[in-house]
């Protein structure tokens, strides 16, 4: 009989304090509904959606999520700075996202924040080290800014992944180039 209870308490324990996994039903649900109306070019009509998405969102992975899901529509409409802001609140929410920190990282560097951008994108790295996106974003940052072994440094990192043949091709072109000095 203790022991039945104490597998009890353990479980409720263990159940008591889960972390949600992925978003809430009705962000999700809001999302969904925003992007059939961007395919149906109803701009205002997805706007309010994620907005609705937004003020819905209550938990971590929920706030995230749409915030990102309504950036990625932000940078479509071209409202960049509007997009970067809403990225900022996505990391804040979920630290962990490599796909957030990657787009952030891009959207610091087009409003001119090349260290913010340098900082996201090696954090998005860190995350995911075998995703090609950060360290072909790093690599043309650094190399943009005049920081050939920084550039070339990511760019050898590439070519331990597995990588198609056309861009292992251009990253070895970008090894010859920048080894040009």
């Amino acid at each position: 009989m203790k022991l039945r209870a104490a597998a009890a308490i353990a479980l409720a324990a263990c159940t008591h304090g889960a972390v949600p996994r992925g978003p809430a039903a009705a962000v999700r649900a809001e999302v969904d509904q925003a992007e059939t109306a961007e395919k149906k070019r109803q701009h205002d009509v997805a706007r309010a959606h994620y907005q609705r998405a937004i003020a819905a969102a209550r938990d971590p992975d929920s706030i995230a999520f749409a915030r990102h899901e309504y950036a990625e529509t932000l940078v479509s409409w071209g409202e960049a700075p509007e997009a970067r802001a809403q990225l900022e609140i996505a990391v804040a929410a979920n630290p962990s996202d490599p796909g957030a920190w990657h787009d952030l990282g891009l959207l610091r560097h087009h409003a001119g924040d090349d260290a913010g951008a340098i900082v996201a994108l090696r954090r998005a790295e860190e995350l995911a080290p075998r995703d090609v996106r950060p360290r072909t974003a790093l690599a043309a940052l650094y190399w943009k800014r005049g920081d050939r072994d920084r550039a070339a440094r990511e760019y050898r990192g590439m070519l331990e992944l597995d990588l198609p043949d056309r861009l292992r091709a251009k990253v070895e072109w970008a090894l010859a180039e920048l080894a040009k000095r």
